[in-house]
């Protein structure tokens, strides 16, 4: 079976990463023949993060520069997808007119997405923000029109995309083995760490409970840790620290919890809840709000907490530094939820299954 995987982003960033290009090694040990053509590298991820708002010259140079790669590695799909036996599509939007070229091919059509890319988490007003919900909202049922299988995180996408096609849902999956294979480095002398994990465009999020950690912080030994992005909160003693792939495991292990705050809003009811996978799978117990997928990733007292509102927050997160037995029985659990559920290892196989039925292709 001879597959073409066109990925929106490299391996840094964690939806191409998790979708496509952890499966490959798997998928190539069972015979699949896939090659991979990413949209945006690697060396241009950091454009993906510019505050439009803030830097709108830069903002708009990195929106024409995608566009025209979209446009040229577009055509390259069309042109290496016609004598495949699959074509899957990670997140990318194509254009109308390689739209129409690629709905001409024989090959049929996998699209993947994470997030509830018809909408948009930018909500600023700005022209190129407004610009972008409308390709998305376009965009979006454009491209699962052309599929045969829609592969997405959650219930809620799911719902969206079975109005065009097919549809198998695939909660992360999360790479455990580097998670195993990380002890934790915290001691009970230590003051009590909250982790937080993922980039500047959700760390305005942990405003929804500054108030909650500025009063743990006055009553309590707590400090707050940040990766991938920046983050001030008077009264907290804050260490914020890049992100790096190869660094998760051991800045998590640094951690007594991981919280993941989130407003209820279309945008978020489309999260997949990879923080989430990535503190279960360091053996953190979690903390979080009911919202989307969460509800189904944490099983709330049992392998985290599921807790709405500054009161709920506050109680939760001050049982967890009272009590140690409890973060140790949290996070065990959640450790052996996400190996169970949402592991590469479990959803490796499902995928392979789904890819072949779709091309054709018998096991």
């Amino acid at each position: 079976m001879r597959a073409f995987f066109v990925t929106q982003y490299g391996a840094l960033a964690a939806s191409s990463r998790t979708r496509v290009l952890q499966y490959l090694p798997f998928l190539r040990q069972q015979g699949i023949d896939a090659d991979v053509l990413t949209v945006l590298p690697d060396h241009a991820i950091s454009g993906s993060q510019l505050d439009v708002r803030r830097q709108p010259l830069r903002k708009t140079l990195y929106y024409l520069w995608a566009a025209w790669r979209t446009w040229s590695c577009g055509l390259r799909t069309w042109w290496h997808g016609r004598s495949r036996d699959l074509l899957f599509v990670q997140k990318v939007i194509f254009p109308p007119p390689i739209r129409w070229l690629l709905r001409h091919m024989s090959t049929p059509v996998v699209y993947d997405f994470d997030d509830a890319i018809f909408t948009t988490e930018v909500r600023s007003g700005h022209w190129l923000a407004r610009v972008k919900e409308s390709r998305n909202a376009s965009g979006v049922p454009a491209m699962l029109g052309l599929a045969d299988l829609a592969v997405v995180e959650n219930e809620y996408t799911a719902e969206f995309a079975r109005q065009h096609c097919d549809v198998l849902q695939i909660t992360g999956p999360i790479d455990t083995t580097s998670y195993a294979e990380i002890r934790s480095r915290v001691a009970d002398t230590d003051p009590f760490t909250v982790g937080w994990i993922g980039s500047g465009s959700t760390v305005a999020y942990l405003e929804l409970i500054a108030p909650v950690l500025q009063r743990l912080a006055r009553e309590l030994n707590l400090r707050l840790l940040v990766v991938g992005a920046q983050f001030e909160l008077h009264g907290v003693d804050v260490e914020c620290k890049p992100w790096a792939l190869e660094q998760e495991a051991t800045d998590l292990a640094r951690c007594h919890v991981g919280v993941m705050p989130v407003p209820d809003d279309p945008w978020t009811r489309g999260k997949g809840g990879y923080k989430l996978l990535q503190y279960m799978a360091a053996s953190l117990p979690v903390v979080t709000d009911p919202v989307g997928i969460n509800v189904e990733i944490v099983a709330s007292g049992e392998s985290g907490l599921l807790v709405e509102g500054e009161d709920g927050w506050e109680a939760g997160l001050a049982r967890l530094i009272e009590d140690g037995d409890l973060r140790q029985r949290l996070g065990a659990a959640g450790r052996d939820r996400v190996e169970a559920m949402y592991s590469q290892g479990v959803q490796q196989d499902q995928l392979l299954t789904m890819l072949r039925q779709v091309a054709g292709v018998p096991a």
